[in-house]
């Protein structure tokens, strides 16, 4: 009876913990990061949310299939998570977008950004339907810290906003080739 349980309980852990996880970058999802920024709210602490999304990550796709977005995708992560502390909690908040969220205010939210623009952005190399290709990667990024009575969702929003205006600023829209 017990080894059963065990294996019970093994399966639980197991399936709680695909249910946390984009099964693409191996990154937090959406639900997952969303319950990290709740507990955050709630212990009323600052933390910091940096919104990242890829520069003309459809003309990836459009220009070397699917695959080689998957591949642009799953590189991306994998710099990413690097260029945070364990404590952090990055994830995959959708598409091509992708979130990080911080213990700390937004100058040393800022000072992560610049991280992540000096390690993480570059060339990556693609498998495509032919050879190997090299991409520029980029993102635009919006940074926000959380400020007292503010709900998760209008703090996203303000950190979304400022990733839209970064993009406008940089007229970014493509990747190039």
């Amino acid at each position: 009876m017990r080894g059963e349980l065990r294996q019970y309980q093994a399966k639980l852990e197991e399936a709680e913990r695909l249910a946390s996880v984009d099964s693409l970058t191996g990154l937090r999802n959406r639900r997952r990061t969303e319950e990290a920024l709740e507990q955050r709210v709630t212990r009323r602490r600052a933390f910091s949310v940096l919104i990242f999304d890829l520069n003309g990550f459809k003309q990836v796709n459009d220009t070397y299939g699917h695959a080689a977005g998957d591949d642009v995708l799953k590189q991306f992560a994998t710099e990413l998570r690097a260029a945070f502390r364990a404590m952090d909690d990055v994830g995959r908040w959708g598409g091509d977008e992708f979130i990080a969220v911080v213990d700390c205010g937004l100058a040393d939210a800022r000072q992560h950004v610049e991280r992540v623009r000096k390690w993480v952005f570059g060339d990556y190399t693609v498998r495509g339907e032919s050879r190997p290709r090299k991409v520029a990667v980029s993102a635009s990024v919006g940074v926000a810290a959380w400020q007292e009575g503010e709900s998760m969702a209008q703090m996203v929003a303000r950190a979304d906003a400022e990733m839209y205006k970064d993009k406008k600023a940089a007229g970014r829209s493509a990747i190039p080739a």
